[in-house]
């Protein structure tokens, strides 16, 4: 939780720059920008693990993608309800790469600690 919210202040100070009262109206886009970038520990993005599917950004909603232009409402349908059959499964794995990261983390955290204490 602490990175996450040192994670947003960085991202409302460096949209901010110089004005400092205006904050409020820059956490909209910096919270988008949060759940939409997928996370080292995770490899999948908040977004994707709430609602099974990755986010479109606005723009293309605005001035039209191939995503956007392509799009058959049927099969669009059938594949959002594949994608939220598949959640849970995909919620496990993002769970099972975050404890390796730990994992991974821990082990080059202790190593630094340890040869750090034989130098002093």
């Amino acid at each position: 939780m602490e990175v996450s919210n040192r994670t947003l202040l960085q991202g409302i100070k460096k949209r901010l720059g110089t004005t400092k009262g205006n904050w409020v109206d820059e956490l909209p886009e910096v919270l988008w920008s949060y759940r939409t970038t997928p996370r080292t520990s995770t490899k999948e993005t908040p977004f994707c693990l709430a609602y099974g599917a990755e986010a479109m950004l606005p723009a293309e909603m605005m001035i039209g993608s191939i995503r956007t232009e392509c799009c058959q409402e049927q099969e669009n349908s059938e594949g959002l309800r594949e994608n939220l059959d598949l959640l849970e499964e995909r919620r496990e794995r993002s769970s099972i790469r975050q404890a390796a990261y730990k994992k991974v983390t821990e082990r080059y955290y202790n190593h630094r600690v340890k040869n750090k204490a034989f130098r002093v």
